[in-house]
């Protein structure tokens, strides 16, 4: 089967991977992408995804898809996907939780790549995940977005791809679905369970976000200075809203518009027919 990632013309130039951030989405990762981003390092994270366009969104709905479908007929990235999807990036954040053992494997294999882990109570992550994600989700199939999105392609292929991923990591399940919660609960503590034993332990930085996450943890790690700016805190859940209004905004705008469009020409062709007659 001919894969999008196949079709990616190969990199003129490739950045070298340094900084694996294997922490879920809601462990503080949207700290740790300004972050990185004040450190030098050009990370790669959902929002770059969405905001490169579909061509990147359907290559991280393929990558998910195989890692999680074994019977989608798609093979599963290798190092060499991953290095052709990532090569104008040298940190990638959040999305190996989405994509299992695969992303972090490949990675452990190269003794120049660093890890960190965020983790948290799971019970609390479960919750900030319905809080915020669990809303995108839920959105595809709602009234009006439901309708909205077959008027714009990037905004169909952005809550289809937040649907597959959600199923990703809930074994299929929708929000308000009876077992959905033990689900996510169930494969969080799993996963963690099995970054730990398997990134390297001499090359990863393991931070509970309960215990504090700033530049004190993260530059010696990464012998780097500590900036003179303030590590980047905040409302993560007000931070997930604004970066999702400025991705969904325009889209939107743009699919009411082709609906009133659509709904002006539906009008005039009922009301020439009336008139017809």
């Amino acid at each position: 089967m001919s894969r999008q990632i196949d079709r990616l013309p190969q990199p003129a130039n490739q950045k070298q991977m340094k900084v694996v951030i294997a922490s879920c989405s809601r462990s503080g990762t949207l700290g740790l992408l300004a972050a990185m981003r004040i450190l030098g390092f050009s990370p790669y994270h959902m929002t770059e995804a969405c905001f490169s366009g579909p061509v990147h969104m359907k290559i991280l709905e393929e990558a998910v898809i195989a890692q999680h479908n074994r019977f989608s007929g798609i093979k599963r990235y290798e190092r060499a996907e991953f290095d052709k999807w990532l090569s104008d990036y040298d940190c990638f954040i959040e999305l190996p939780s989405y994509l299992g053992a695969q992303a972090l494997e490949v990675y452990a294999e190269d003794p120049d790549v660093k890890f960190i882990l965020t983790y948290r109570d799971p019970d609390k992550w479960v919750t900030s995940m319905n809080n915020t994600v669990a809303n995108v989700v839920r959105m595809a199939t709602a009234f009006p977005m439901n309708v909205l999105k077959h008027f714009d392609i990037i905004l169909k292929r952005f809550l289809r791809l937040n649907q597959i991923m959600w199923w990703a990591i809930s074994d299929g399940t929708n929000p308000g679905d009876p077992d959905n919660e033990a689900r996510l609960r169930r494969n969080y503590v799993e996963y963690i369970k099995f970054a730990k034993n398997t990134l390297p332990k001499d090359r990863t930085l393991l931070i509970k976000l309960e215990e504090g996450l700033g530049w004190e943890q993260i530059c010696p790690f990464l012998d780097l200075p500590i900036p003179d700016e303030k590590y980047p805190r905040g409302n993560e859940p007000e931070k997930f809203r604004m970066l999702l209004e400025q991705h969904l905004k325009p889209r939107i705008q743009l699919a009411v518009l082709k609906v009133g469009a659509l709904a002006v020409t539906a009008f005039g062709i009922v009301g020439y027919v009336g008139w017809s007659r």
